[in-house]
């Protein structure tokens, strides 16, 4: 897993695209209110293991967490439910 330090917010699809086939922890910076879909963010780990995610995510304070996979079909053998 890669920890990322002090990254600037980006629009979180620029962050997907750029850690592709990766589970992605997000601080959510800018949201759109009508639809709640994350629109900016900080991405404060990425990693092909989202167990690594998961245990980032218990060690992290930020207000708005997104874990999320970058590519719109996850890997085989997970699912995605809404």
């Amino acid at each position: 897993m890669v920890e990322e330090e002090r990254m600037k917010a980006r629009p979180i699809e620029a962050i997907r695209r750029r850690y592709a086939q990766e589970w992605l922890l997000i601080a959510i910076d800018e949201m759109d209110e009508a639809t709640t879909t994350p629109r900016r963010g900080r991405l404060l780990a990425h990693s092909k293991d989202r167990e690594a995610i998961y245990d980032r995510l218990l060690r992290t304070r930020v207000r708005l967490p997104l874990v999320t996979y970058s590519d719109d079909s996850p890997p085989k053998g997970y699912a995605v439910a809404f």
